[in-house]
Formats: structure tokens, C-alpha cells, sequence
């Protein structure tokens, strides 16, 4: 989770020590409570709730967006259960589904605010940049081979754009010539 600070203070804050009582005496009574649960069900509208989201939070997210939050599903559960311990309830309701999708809706808007669109392949993603650079006139392989160095293999630029192609960040379209075709690269989905 993305977090910023309010103030600094290098010796600490200053809790008060009845505040910190008065936190322990409301939150032991719901360890004792969720020690002893033997089991947690949803309720109906939970169980709606949950149907309704189940699919989109297992769909997945292309590069290291997705590998950091892979298993959002699992995640949303965990923290629905957190929220009906915590109510002291051995039932999951909609509204503690609810709040446990407010709190990985937060993780995942973190995580696309650090990794951004970033595959975590290197190639792919100077690939990626170079077209979001060129716009609406894109490159074509022999530019972005230029564009890298001419350090990259035809066959390593070709996996990276397929990649690219995969994943929704890059389209081309190939034009007829009196030889070769010419393939041009862009940014982005059709």
C-alpha cells in the first residue's frame, strides 16, 4: 500500500498510555471471539457480492502489475474474514465483502502507481517506451533496432513485440511495398 507520512518525528510519537488501555480492552475481547471460531460462512447477499466480483479479481494483469497482485481473489477473502472477526461475527456480510474490496482496491491502485505498466522484460519495456514516444507515426523494426542499439536480436525484438501484441501495449499494421513489407509498430490496443 502506497502511504505517505503526516509529520516527522525522529523520537517518536507520544501515545497516551489510557488511549493505548482503552485500543487493548476493545480488541481483546475479539482475538478471544475469533480464536474460537470454528468456522466462517457468507450470508446470502455476501455470497452475491462475492459471485458478482469473482471473475474480475481472478482475470489477472499482464507484467509485474499482475505478478504483485496475483491471487486478488484470495486476498479479498482473507480480509472479508478480517472485517466479520472483527464485527465479532462468524458470518461474512456483503458490507465486510465490501470492505475487504475498498482495501485490495487500494493495494491494486499502489501497485499500478509503483510498477505502472511495466512487463519486468527489459526488452518489452524500452520497446514500450520508444512507441509511447513516437505517437501516432510509430516505428518500424529496423527503428526500434536502431532505437535499442542495434544490441537486440530480429528475434528477440520480434518475442518482445509479440509480447507487447499479448498484453494490449502494442498493435502494427504492415504496408505493401515493390519488396519488402514494412511493418510499423504503435503504442497501445487496436
Amino acid at each position: 500500500m502506497c502511504v505517505k507520512r503526516s509529520k516527522r518525528l525522529p523520537e517518536g510519537g507520544n501515545l497516551d498510555r489510557a488511549e493505548l488501555e482503552a485500543f487493548a480492552n476493545k480488541l481483546g475481547p475479539i482475538v478471544t471471539f475469533a480464536q474460537n471460531v470454528q468456522r466462517l460462512t457468507r450470508d446470502e447477499a455476501a455470497r452475491a457480492a462475492w459471485r458478482s466480483v469473482y471473475a474480475d479479481l481472478s482475470e489477472g494483469k499482464p507484467g509485474l502489475l499482475g505478478a504483485v497482485t496475483s491471487r486478488s481473489e484470495a486476498q479479498v477473502v482473507r480480509l472479508s474474514l478480517l472485517y466479520a472477526l472483527l464485527d465479532g461475527s462468524a458470518t461474512i456480510h456483503a458490507e465486510h465483502v465490501l470492505a475487504g474490496l475498498e482495501v485490495w482496491d487500494y493495494c491494486e491502485r499502489s501497485a499500478r502507481f509503483i510498477f505502472g505498466d511495466a512487463l519486468g522484460d527489459a526488452t518489452a519495456d524500452d520497446i514500450r517506451q520508444a512507441l509511447q514516444n513516437a505517437g501516432s507515426v510509430g516505428l518500424t523494426r529496423t527503428e526500434i533496432s536502431e532505437y535499442l542499439g542495434r544490441h537486440k536480436s530480429s528475434s528477440e525484438i520480434g518475442r518482445a513485440l509479440t509480447l507487447l501484441a499479448e498484453v494490449g501495449a502494442a498493435t502494427h499494421k504492415t504496408k505493401q511495398t515493390c519488396g519488402r513489407p514494412i511493418e510499423r509498430w504503435f503504442y497501445g490496443a487496436k
